[in-house]
């Protein structure tokens, strides 16, 4: 009777094992399936079981024990499979992919930030303009000082796990600068980079517009390389940072005929394998040197259409977890502001890319614009960030798209689950102040930390889990 009862046992617990595997995997939405390394050497049959730190936990077939891989170590099919996995599951997805987790949002996003500081402030000479400088002459203290983007350094060479905050200033002779932090919310202290090459001087430029002179002013140049955007990129293993630069050829360019726009302001790709190396490569082309100054590639140049003919520029580039509808091999989008030479009010549309490199723009830009149903009193627009919220009622990958309305920036939130029509949020604007460029979101926790301008603000998240 004992041996039968301890048979029974066992075998009550041989369902129930079985029973909480298939559970497990009906949550997970994961199903047994081959994983393969990034060299396509390593394989094994797993189930996924979350992701957190970058790092993927599979659940091995064989002997049922977990195993951890780096995302970047998986194959690219892998990768993208752990990608529309995570926007649904208790994994979140990667901050430095820039489209901020909103998955688990219970009701919408609040308009009111628990908290906002400034954490840049003006400390050295090259922030600020050039004209007529020695020594910061009083210039009415423009608010053209800012457009931080912000990454954790855990992903390509030397990772060492602190954030990252590259900035810059829109006034003649300004550079990107970074600042490092161990801790999101701050202090960031602006890195120490000696300038070798351009004359010896010390500063926190990680990228020198070629034409800046420490030395003095330069009234008559005004060239300027700004408002920085730095996305990881895993499947070229590199960090890119898109900024827009000043174009001095832009006569050359507009009388080249197979050139598009007028090309003032355009948008450029530096990369880095290391970011604690500050050692960034401007992708320039000899190709481009007679219509683009110095060589360098516009990667998202201005538009022989009114919207984007003059200016392309203060991007946010994101790496979505899953390809659009009808762009199944473009994971990759850019939110655009685009400047009409004609009337320099900005506006905004997408574009959407399979490298992060090659850029097809949307047919129907702009698309948040004067006279859409969903833009209201004002002829200018800026984009602010994007945000994923899981899928809706009908089944479709739903987005919260947030930009700025002008005068005096404010900012307005969107659903959308297609970037070309929208649904405005009935609420109003936002109660925390909008930036002249983007907003880089950062998720961690139940808080949402938003860099615009010269400030974060803290947005506390209603949740419906914890993270």
């Amino acid at each position: 009777m004992k041996r039968q009862f301890i048979c029974l046992l066992l075998m009550m617990g041989c369902i129930l094992l079985v029973s909480f595997e298939l559970q497990a995997q009906g949550a997970l939405g994961g199903e047994l399936r081959v994983w393969k390394d990034s060299t396509g050497q390593f394989s094994i049959e797993a189930v996924f079981v979350r992701f957190a730190d970058d790092q993927v936990v599979l659940l091995r077939n064989d002997n049922k024990k977990e195993i951890t891989f780096s995302l970047a170590k998986l194959s690219l099919v892998d990768q993208q499979y752990v990608r529309k996995l995570i926007s649904q599951k208790n994994g979140q997805l990667n901050n430095n992919l820039k489209c901020v987790d909103l998955s688990d949002l219970k009701g919408s996003l609040p308009l009111k930030a628990a908290s906002s500081k400034q954490i840049l402030k003006r400390t050295q000479d090259w922030e600020r303009s050039s004209h007529n400088n020695p020594k910061w002459p009083a210039e009415g203290d423009r608010d053209v000082f800012g457009y931080p983007t912000v990454v954790k350094n855990v992903h390509g060479m030397n990772p060492d796990s602190k954030y990252y905050l590259y900035y810059a200033h829109h006034d003649p002779m300004s550079g990107i600068g970074c600042a490092v932090a161990d801790k999101i919310e701050g202090p960031y202290t602006k890195v120490a980079i000696q300038h070798e090459e351009h004359g010896s001087w010390t500063d926190s430029q990680v990228l020198v517009n070629p034409n800046y002179r420490p030395a003095g002013p330069n009234p008559g140049g005004v060239a300027h390389f700004s408002s920085p955007c730095v996305v990881w990129n895993e499947d070229e293993q590199l960090w890119f940072l898109y900024f827009h630069y000043f174009n001095h050829f832009h006569g050359a360019w507009t009388a080249d005929a197979s050139v598009p726009g007028e090309g003032w302001q355009m948008t450029a790709l530096a990369t880095c394998p290391d970011l604690a190396s500050h050692n960034w490569t401007i992708w320039m082309d000899p190709a481009k040197r007679k219509v683009s100054v110095w060589g360098i590639v516009p990667v998202l140049p201005t538009t022989d259409e009114e919207w984007m003919s003059g200016g392309s520029s203060y991007h946010a580039i994101q790496r979505l977890p899953m390809a659009l509808p009808g762009r199944p091999d473009n994971p990759w989008l850019a939110f655009m502001r685009g400047t009409d030479v004609n009337t320099g009010k900005p506006t905004v549309g997408f574009a959407t890319s399979s490298d992060g490199r090659n850029w097809n723009y949307f047919p129907e830009n702009p698309v948040i614009a004067p006279g859409k149903r969903w833009t209201r009193g004002t002829n200018e627009f800026r984009p602010v960030f994007v945000g994923y919220l899981g899928k809706n009622g009908s089944g479709k990958h739903e987005y919260l798209v947030a930009w700025s309305e002008h005068p005096d920036p404010h900012v307005i939130y969107s659903k959308t689950t297609d970037f070309k029509s929208f649904q405005r949020d009935g609420r109003g604007y936002a109660e925390w102040p909008g930036p002249d460029g983007l907003a880089s979101p950062w998720r961690e926790g139940d808080r949402l930390y938003l860099f615009a301008g010269t400030f974060l603000h803290i947005i506390d998240l209603p949740v419906s889990r914890p993270r």
